[in-house]
């Protein structure tokens, strides 16, 4: 059994004073900041409003690249270099990358959540696409529909280039590496989960936000039981791929 690193890190008051701030502004930088910066180079007309907003005229966005090329080079990259800094780090145990014994355990959990959480899923994808202007009347369903094709190459790949390295950056990396400013309970959980509705930016709508924002509580708790980012991850696929299928997939794609 893999004892939880909640318990057995060093107090906070442990930490220098100088390494708190330096972590406390690498959190920022970090989860903050980078998610905002590809968002405003994603949609480089919303970022220059962002920017005359903030009164700055001189420096301005615009790439002219695909809005969505920068999504999944930042994840894959990000997710490499923080696999690595966990993998180096002798405080961290390796074990929590695959941990089949806290993925079997946690396995019954998630098929009960899905099953409960599915149908009202696929129930506001139908609300949303056929009593409000928010989800188009074709996006119900659309892409089983429409494109069964895409549909299946999100089956296979996004557990392994999104739910996964998301999983890895956004809780086993955040969680381990913040302890020491974070703590391990109510601020932890918080800032997690602000944390990875934040990540969402880059798609440029409130609901992206708003839906990420219990997934992320529900994420977090699935990797704290579980103590496994495999177990998390297969949750997160699970919801994500559901997501799609649904339609509400929409509002988390970027290249929409």
């Amino acid at each position: 059994m893999i004892k939880s690193e909640f318990k057995n890190r060093s107090p906070l008051t442990q930490t220098s004073a100088i390494k708190q701030t330096w972590l406390w502004v690498e959190l920022f930088l970090i989860y903050g900041f980078v998610p905002g910066f590809i968002a405003c180079l994603v949609r480089p007309e919303k970022g220059n409003v962002v920017l005359d907003t903030m009164g700055i005229s001189w420096f301005r966005f615009g790439t002219g690249l695909p809005k969505g090329l920068f999504i999944f080079p930042a994840l894959l990259l990000t997710f490499l270099i923080m696999f690595l800094m966990l993998y180096r780090d002798p405080t961290f145990d390796n074990r929590r990358f695959w941990n089949i014994e806290g993925f079997r355990t946690a396995v019954p959990k998630i098929i009960i959540g899905i099953t409960i959480a599915g149908p009202l899923i696929l129930f506001t994808s139908w609300i949303l696409a056929t009593q409000t202007t928010l989800l188009p009347a074709q996006g119900f369903l659309y892409l089983p529909r429409e494109q069964p094709v895409l549909m299946l190459v999100i089956v296979l790949f996004y557990p392994w280039i999104s739910a996964y390295p998301q999983e890895m950056t956004h809780r086993a990396f955040l969680f381990h590496r913040y302890q020491p400013i974070i703590g391990t309970d109510f601020i932890a959980m918080s800032i997690n989960i602000v944390a990875f509705a934040w990540l969402h930016a880059p798609m440029w709508n409130l609901i992206a936000i708003l839906m990420t924002l219990p997934a992320g509580a529900l994420f977090a708790w699935t990797y704290r039981r579980s103590n496994s980012v495999l177990a998390v991850g297969f949750e997160h696929a699970i919801y994500g791929i559901w997501v799609f299928f649904t339609g509400l997939g929409y509002f988390v794609y970027a290249g929409r």
